[in-house]
This record gives structure tokens, sequence and C-alpha cells, in this order.
């Protein structure tokens, strides 16, 4: 290791004091709790390697929070002056966002929530290095002359209540160093601070002031070999270090676990691509029986966590509507009280809740459509959970303090509600959920603590603070120690380790653009000396942690990427002195994880029994499910078919706002019914008179939309039903005027069922229209609202083949076939006739094809038809299921069954996706 420079205490002499002296000795202030953990584990190294079993805890602590130790001591030092009490981080949040609303002046289109924690880091940013008090006076941008006068009124405010906040902490620091019940050290270290702050140093000068001797101590460094490795892309890069790391790991001698370093600069942004990598190669069958062979250093949001996310989102579901969505994973959830118990029974209830449930609930709204759900019709009918209801009802009857109340009393409210609830669930937590559950208490005590600076709030405002510290506290569940830790940027300056790699090294990441806060006037910040304020501070700071790193470890590995998707990437210039080698020279193993064994194993003929598994057992007897949809899914993929008419794979119904375009051809459906109903016959609509159609339209559109309104609450409500129902009056009276051109007919049928059979198998179908035509014949009619063409009734396997069934079952009568198109600017009639001249823009047969033969007449074209179905109903019935998408995997784009099928797994491993272990090894198994 490289000695210590002068005037610092070297890493070995810091460790050997602190293992050798009483606590109250020596006290260590570090950047972060990493750091002060990291020095712990060393010296708790020392001891055992001493033989030692027990020892007193070293004083080791992160900088911030030896100050706050220091005022604790003080508020409770009767000795002296009154203390001022400190605001808690969500009190200071607050605070920032009540001086931020109430200027005028500030952004419309940001929230005081999201500029108060900008402002509480740019007050802090100025305290540290000195310039708070020149905010006034610099010249700066619109931000920083906006920020400067919501400094002067928080600076006011805190003066006016006799608070301090974390930044003036420091300037307090030396009154409290002076008063007795100080706990006043023989020594003070400093350690791993790479660059400190003016407040700091003020800090340490107090220190020595107060009879404290300071010193700096650093990390250990060692005399390291650096190498430079190129990847093919930032995901191969990853990869590369987590094969490294196993590596290392697995070559270490003796009984002790290696210390391995890997930094991510962007961990935040792939956080889950990175653990996967590291899963893949470190643990490929889950947890090792030693625990968790790597940890990544950056938390989640504790809003993020499961359980703290249902806590919150049950709170705003009791107090405000909120999308079905989020209420439906409620519903679902393990942590609503008796949730296993009743897991498949809710899961089934979520299912009929879909049909009748409003886009935005409340817990009253949700209560409501559960006894909806389970009134329903017996086939539909939603399957009891009697525990639900009485939890939902005894959250429901807890009362609100009233409408605006202390945070404290909002937060034993909210509490009371959790609690009734059944929150957290009757199974174990494990755990990181109770980990969890202990920080969520934490954040209900940190909304009581608001009421410092917030007599009282609203419900709708306590919540939302609630929220927003559960957003701002980051929470990772402690795991124990784990040999490899998978690093941020800046968590990874100062630690040593065995063997270090750092990944993301191109030039344009590093160094580091400059980023200075834009709230300070940035000539001000250069001037003080903020490392991020300038490019040259900023690389001058990248320059000495890019040294940092080159003695952190024995082995380093420095690596880049060469291409990112499209865009070709370099090296960083601060990486060229060290030497490069290729990735191959550093002998890294491919590894056989559980995918990659897999993989290998299918290399082996003999490794694998095939099993063609395409046939199911035969239908029986009997009407089958799903009527004229069976035949076209049948044609689209068997296996489609099958799932979904026999076992009755179904996608969950989507509760949005609005109506979808099923909701509004089913409304034009409706519509032309109950106008058809009414006239009956051509003669009778070209008899009435222009003002009684019109009156017929808005009823038969006031009809079907209330007959909608009923079967989807809360989609057609208010001006939009208004309007819904204007276009649907109008759409019918413009196809009716079309018919009304027509030669008279007679409605036979309208939104009736049809009989049908094919290939020995029965379906029940229900044709929008039926024309008797005064010509003779019969005219098959179905409304469509898209844009259908008759290329989906024609071929071997015809996409649409419910017309073609209607015209079959209606006998030889038929005539003619045809959409309505009801779409706005392209309504009129589309299909096939036998002669010209029964439908408006109808054509006879002639040029139309199937399987490449042309069809010379209407008797071919329903022969063909006749053989398509029978044939699709023969497969069916004969349970022929293969997975077979006609159109190659252009027919699965709007399938909801591709976890079923899992054709989407066939379709990587054909197309060689990235996640292919193969390609992910460079080729190698």
């Amino acid at each position: 290791m490289t000695p210590a420079a002068p005037g610092t205490l070297a890493h070995s002499d810091l460790v050997s004091r602190l293992a050798a002296r009483p606590p109250g000795e020596i006290t260590v202030l570090t950047p972060n709790a990493r750091l002060a953990g990291a020095l712990a584990q060393a010296v708790a190294d020392e001891h055992l390697a001493a033989g030692r079993e027990a020892w007193p805890a070293p004083d080791i602590l992160p900088f911030g929070q030896w100050l706050e130790r220091l005022h604790d001591e003080a508020r409770f030092d009767d000795s002296g002056d009154r203390v001022p009490p400190l605001l808690a981080p969500e009190a200071e949040r607050l605070g920032w966002e009540i001086a931020i609303g109430e200027d005028p002046g500030r952004p419309l289109l940001v929230g005081a929530g999201a500029l108060a924690r900008e402002a509480r880091a740019a007050w802090a940013l100025a305290h540290d290095w000195g310039i708070e008090g020149a905010l006034g006076s610099w010249e700066g941008a619109e931000d920083a002359r906006a920020f400067a006068g919501w400094a002067s009124a928080w600076r006011e405010r805190l003066r006016r209540h006799g608070w301090i906040d974390a930044p003036a902490l420091r300037e307090l620091a030396p009154a409290l160093l002076a008063r007795p019940a100080a706990r006043k050290p023989a020594t003070l270290v400093a350690y791993a601070f790479d660059i400190l702050t003016p407040a700091q140093r003020r800090v340490l000068d107090a220190c020595r002031g107060a009879g404290i001797a300071v010193v700096e101590a650093g990390p250990p460094r060692h005399a390291a070999s650096v190498r430079v490795v190129a990847a093919e892309s930032p995901r191969r890069e990853i990869e590369l270090a987590a094969r490294w790391a196993r590596a290392r790991l697995e070559a270490a001698p003796g009984p002790r676990r290696p210390r391995i370093g890997v930094v991510v600069p962007d961990l935040a942004q792939r956080r889950e691509a990175v653990a996967r990598a590291f899963s893949r190669v470190l643990a490929p069958g889950g947890r090792t029986a030693g625990g968790p062979l790597f940890n990544l250093s950056l938390g989640r949001a504790l809003a993020d966590h499961p359980l703290v996310d249902f806590a919150l989102a049950f709170l705003a579901l009791a107090g405000e509507p909120v999308a079905f969505e989020r209420a439906s994973r409620l519903v679902r959830s393990p942590f609503l009280g008796e949730g296993e118990a009743e897991m498949a029974a809710r899961a089934r209830l979520d299912a009929a809740l879909r049909r009748v449930a409003p886009p935005l609930v409340d817990l009253g709204a949700l209560r409501e459509a559960i006894a909806r759900a389970s009134a329903d019709s017996p086939g539909r009918r939603a399957p009891a959970c009697h525990r639900l209801e009485t939890r939902l009802a005894a959250a429901a009857a807890v009362r609100a303090p009233g409408r605006s109340a202390a945070p404290s009393a909002w937060a034993a409210h909210f509490a009371a509600q959790l609690a009734a609830a059944g929150f957290p669930g009757e199974r174990s937590l494990d755990s990181a959920e109770h980990q969890a559950l202990a920080k969520w208490h934490e954040a209900l005590a940190s909304l009581g603590a608001l009421g410092v600076v917030a007599g009282t709030l609203t419900g709708e405002a306590a919540r939302r603070h609630l929220r927003q510290a559960c957003a701002d506290a980051v929470f990772q569940p402690g795991t124990g120690d784990a040999p490899v830790q998978v690093l941020g940027l800046l968590e990874s300056v100062g630690l040593d380790f065995d063997a270090l790699w750092v990944t993301g090294l191109t030039d344009d990441a590093w160094p580091q653009s400059p980023r200075p806060n834009p709230f300070l006037p940035v000539t001000l910040q250069k001037k003080a000396g903020i490392p991020q304020a300038s490019a040259e501070a900023s690389l001058e700071l990248d320059r000495r942690i890019t040294a940092a790193w080159a003695g952190a470890a024995p082995e380093v590995v420095l690596s880049h990427g060469l291409l990112d998707e499209d865009r070709v990437l370099a090296a960083s210039p601060l990486v060229a002195p060290f030497g490069r080698i290729e990735a191959a020279s550093l002998g890294l193993p491919a590894f056989a994880g559980l995918r990659e064994a897999l993989f290998a194993a299918g290399r082996d003929p003999g490794a694998w029994e095939a099993r063609e598994d395409r046939q199911a057992p035969p239908v029986g007897t009997g009407t089958a499910r799903g009527g004229t949809a069976l035949l076209a899914d049948q044609a689209a993929c068997p296996f489609r078919a099958f799932a979904k008419h026999r076992l009755r794979a179904e996608a969950l119904d989507a509760v949005e706002p609005g109506l979808d375009a099923a909701a509004r051809g089913q409304l034009l459906h409706l519509v032309m019914e109950r106008a058809w109903r009414e006239l009956r016959s051509h003669a009778a609509l070209v008899a009435m008179p222009q003002a009684e159609l019109e009156a017929l339209a808005a009823a038969a559109a006031r009809a079907a939309a209330a007959r909608v309104r009923a079967e989807r609450p809360g989609r057609l409500e208010g001006r939009f039903a208004k309007l819904e129902e204007e276009r649907l009056a109008q759409a019918a009276l413009e196809w009716l005027a079309i018919d009304r051109g027509r030669p008279p007919f007679t409605v036979a049928l309208r939104e009736d069922e049809l009989a049908i059979e094919a290939g020995g198998l029965a379906f029940r179908g229900r044709v929008d229209r039926l024309d008797r035509l005064e010509a003779g014949g019969l005219a098959v009619i179905d409304y469509k609202t898209g844009s259908p063409s008759v290329g989906g009734w024609l071929g071997e396997r015809p996409d649409d083949p419910q017309l073609p069934l209607y015209a079959l079952a209606a006998g030889d009568e038929v005539k003619a076939v045809a959409f309505a198109c009801l779409r706005k600017g392209e309504r009129g009639f589309i299909g096939l006739a036998r002669e010209e001249g029964l439908l408006q823009g109808v054509g006879t047969v002639g040029k139309h094809r199937t399987a490449g033969k042309l069809h010379a007449s209407w008797g071919e074209l329903t022969a063909a038809w006749r053989e398509a179905t029978a044939r699709l109903a023969a497969e069916f019935a004969a349970g022929h299921a293969p997975v077979d998408p006609k159109k190659r995997y252009a027919s699965c784009t709007w399938c909801e069954l591709g976890a079923l099928c899992r054709i989407r797994e066939k379709a990587v491993a054909e197309e060689g996706d990235d996640d292919d272990p193969a390609s992910a090894n460079g080729g190698e198994p």
C-alpha cells in the first residue's frame, strides 16, 4: 500500500487506534454512511484477527449525523442557554413549500412540492460553500432571482419561529461544542473526504478551537494493476463485469470472501438490467446458501416497495377517487386483511368488477361495485368475499378527524384506517417486508412532525405529504454482507476493495459535464469553487476520482462500450494513461447458469426428449361456446381457439375513462337495432317525415347510451354523454338516408339469433340484420365502425368467417352479403352479391379467389365458404391446437395469450435477441 501523505493519518494506523483506544477518545467523521460502515468493518476485522469475540463499537458516523448528535446533547443540557429546535427534513420541505407557494411569481407549470425539493438542495449547497449571504445581491438568471426571494422568506420564517434547519446547524457548531454537556473526543478524524467544503472546514476549525486534535485520513492505497477493456456494448460490458466478479470470487483462496466492487455510473437508470445480469451469472438458481453474493448500493424509493405502495394506495382510495386499476391491485393484495385466505375468490371478483366498476372509484364506489358484481346474473356473478367486504366496511367506518386537522391527528387516522383494513395482512412478513413496515411507521411519525410548521392540514394535503415523504426516502433492505458490491458513482469514492471494475467510462460520460445549480447564480458558484459549476472544476474532480479508483484495489479494470444501438462510443480521455487489453485476455470462463445450461443441453440431441404437443382432446357434443368468433380464432391460430374457447383463457377487461372502439361499435349497433325495430320496412322509412325520423334517431341514441351507461358505469357521463348521443343520432340519420335510397325491402331479422352448423359443430350467432329484398332473396348485413374488407371472407383460413357462416345458415335464398360501414366519411355497403344492383356499391363475385382459385359464380363462392368453415370446425372439434399463427407473428400483435403459448420466446430464439444467453456470452454456451 502507498504510505500516507504528510499531515494525515495512514489507514492502517487509524484502524489500529480505533481497535486499541476506548470509543470516547477518537471520533471519525465520514462523508456518508457507506464509508462509515466500511471503516467499522475494517476495525471489526482487526479485532477478529486478534482473536477477540466482542469489543466496544468505535465512534464512526457521517458528518451530518455527528452534528445532529451534538444538537441533541445540547437540547437535553440544562446548564446553558436554550438551543433552538432542529427541523426534521419533512418539516423543512413543507416550510419551503409554504414559502414558495406564497410567491405569486413562482412558475405555474411546476408544483410547489417539486420546487421545494430543488430549493432545499440549493439552500444547502449555498451554505456548504458560504455564498448564502450573497444570494440577493449577485446577478443571476430568472430562477436564481426567484430563489433569492424564497430564501429570504425562508430565512425570515426561521428567525421568526426560532427554528434552525440542517444547513444552519454547521454555523451553530462552535456554540454546541462550547457547552459543558458536549461529547468532545481527544481526536477527531475526517476520513475519506475528497473535498471539504468551507462550512465543514469551519466546523473542524471550531473543533480545534475547543481543544480537539483534528486530523485527516483516507482509505488505503494499493499498488494496482490497472487495465482498460473495451466491450461491444454497454450491456455486454455489464455481463463481462459480472463474469469477472464471479471468477474472482471462485479464485479467492481461503475461507475469507474477497471484497469486489463493480461501479456502474448510471446505476439508477439501469438498476433492473444490472440486477438481472448479476443474478444470471452469480446466482442463476436464486439465493445461495451462504446469503446473497451481490448487493446493489442504490435503494429504491420507499414508496415503490409493495407493502408501502399498498398502504399509500389504500389511504388514497379511502379519501379520494383513484383509477380502478389501482383499486384492483388493492383488492388482490396480500397486505389487505385475509388476502391469503380469499386469494382465488378475490382474483375472480376482480375480473367481475371490471364489467361493472367505473373508471374512478373511492372506497364507497368500490363497495357499491362489489355489491353489483355479486348481484349479477348467475353465469357472471362474482364469488362471495365476505372477509373483504367486512374489512372495507370497517375501514369506511373509521371517522376522519375533520376536514382540516393537525398532522398528528391525520397520522393517527391513517394508522387506524389501515388497521381496520387488516394491514399488513395475515401471512408472515419476510425480512425485507418487516424492514419496509418499520420505515412506513417512521414515515407516519414524520407526518406528525409537520405540525411544527403547519398547524393544520386537509386530508388531501396530509396524504400528499405522506406520499412525498415515502417517495423521498430511499429504502434498501439489509441483507447482510455480500462479497460483490455494485455501486453508483458517488458510493464508490473512498472505498477500497480486493478487486474493482469501473464501467461506463466513455468520452461523453466521463468526465462529467458541469451541472451548476439552476437556483444559484452560475458566476457565484464558480467564484466559490463549487466543483459542478464549471468544466474545469468538474474535470479536476473527475481526475481525482479516476486516480482514486486506480489505487482502490490491487486489481482494477476500467471499461467502456463501443456501440450503444446505433451510437458509436469512444473511451474517456481520463483512462488514456492506463494500458489496454482485449476482453478475451481476462480469461473469463463462460459460466453455465440455468439458462446457459439449458441452451448448452439443447445442442446435445441426447439431452432432450422431444414431445410434440399439438393435439387436445376432442370436443364433446353440444353447442360450441364462442359463436362464430371460434372459427375466426381457429383460422388465425388453432391454439388461440383452443385457449379461448375451451380453456376460457381471456384477457381482463380494461376499465378506462371514456369509450373504447368496441363500446362505440356496440352503441351504433344498439341505435340501428332500435331504429329498425320501429321502422321494420323500407316503405315505413320512406313514408316517415324528416322531423319524426330525427326524433326516432335521437330516442334510439338516448336509449343506447342509457343501456351502455348502466352496463359500464362512469364511462358515459355529463357533457360527453350528450355529445355522444348527438354523434350517434347523426350517424343513424346518415345511414338511414343510404337505406332510403335502396330498392324496397323489409327487415326480417335484427340482432336475432341464428342456428349455425359447420363441420359437425353447432354454433349460435347473432345477425345484425337480414333484409328480405322485394326483388326476391335475402341480404345478410353486418354493421361495422372500422374499415372492413371482403378479403377477410376468403381463403382456406379466412380472417373473418362471420358473414359467410350467416350466409350459409340463412340458406340458398341469400343473394348478397355485405358490411354496412358506419365509419364517418366511408359510409356505404362493402360486400359481394349474386347479381348487380341488389345493394348500392356491391358487385358480383367475378374477381375473388380462394387458395388461388378464381370463383366464377356465387355457387362456387358459397361452396368454398362451406368447405373452409367445415374444415376449421372439424379441426377444432378434433382438438387440433398447434401454435400456428396464420400470418406468422403479425397474427399475434393483438393477441393476449402470448404468456400461454410463449410464441414470443420462439421469436426471440429465432431472431437472436440480445437476451439470448449464447449471444450474451459472445457465442459461448
